[in-house]
């Protein structure tokens, strides 16, 4: 529900880092129209060549059409085969786990200029099938969503099981929380609800005032929900037009220390979740 909070951030490296240490197939999906975690970790040109293949999230949405950009292409088939859109970012020698991701596309954002419900639900109803066919091979399947309550957003919260929250330690990153929840449960469908956590993201290294973490820990209803750990605020995890890939496979100085933190927050998370 809101930008800059660290959604994409949390979906690269820290996903980066369970599937290290969990050795689980991971699977990264990039569903912001805007696909900043594509631009993160494929280079320009190998992902002008997988848009051009049509292996995008777009080919889950909807088939590859020349339908206008307020149409919506229909088909009474199956959504693609998963393999036919990851593009493999890294594995093991033996295999036992794999990270791949799928790719985003400007596209989705037609779904934002679209009012017609019918054509609307065969898409969601589509993505859902592929979602479901992707869990028959990764252990875990990450959705980086878009900052808004749009259509694509509803896609992701009926898919998911659960919620990764990444929220800055302001009033306006809490609003966006509260404002998440009431969303979620606003929404009949969406059934059962996602079980959520929340991560404070972008934590100061020095002179940092606690005031709205501390609020935030002691919330009636989210309280629970933080997690003990927490991440801090490092150039290392900054977007860079140097740099294409894991912040935690940079070849800088203090990346352990980065590494260590947030190898922190994965064990946290997959104790609470069961991964």
């Amino acid at each position: 529900m809101k930008g800059g909070v660290g959604k994409t951030t949390i979906s690269a490296h820290v996903m980066r880092v369970l599937y290290h240490q969990r050795t689980k197939k991971t699977l990264l999906i990039d569903l912001d129209p805007q696909f900043n975690l594509t631009q993160c970790l494929i280079t320009k040109a190998e992902y002008d060549k997988l848009k051009a293949a049509n292996a995008t999230i777009f080919s889950a949405m909807e088939p590859p059409s020349k339908v206008s950009i307020f149409e919506v292409a229909t088909t009474h088939l199956p959504p693609p085969d998963p393999a036919t859109l990851i593009t493999n970012l890294r594995h093991f020698q033996n295999n036992a786990a794999f990270l791949d991701l799928i790719p985003g596309n400007f596209e989705l954002v037609k779904y934002s200029l679209i009012d017609d419900h019918n054509k609307l639900a065969s898409v969601k109803q589509r993505f859902l099938q592929f979602i479901s066919s992707t869990r028959k091979e990764y252990d875990v399947v990450v959705i980086d969503c878009n900052p808004s309550s749009s259509f694509i957003t509803l896609c992701a919260l009926h898919a998911c099981t659960h919620l990764l929250v990444p929220v800055r330690p302001d009033r306006y990153s809490v609003l966006g929380l509260e404002l998440l929840a009431d969303f979620i449960e606003r929404i009949p469908t969406i059934q059962p609800k996602p079980e959520m956590a929340i991560v404070l993201n972008c934590i100061p290294r020095q002179g940092y005032d606690a005031t709205t973490e501390n609020e935030l820990r002691a919330h009636g209803t989210f309280g629970t929900l933080v997690l003990t750990n927490r991440i801090r605020q490092s150039k290392i995890l900054a977007a860079s037009s140097k740099y294409t890939g894991f912040a935690t496979d940079k070849p800088v100085s203090y990346k352990n220390l980065v590494k260590t933190e947030i190898s922190a927050v994965v064990a946290e998370l997959a104790a609470k979740w069961g991964i």
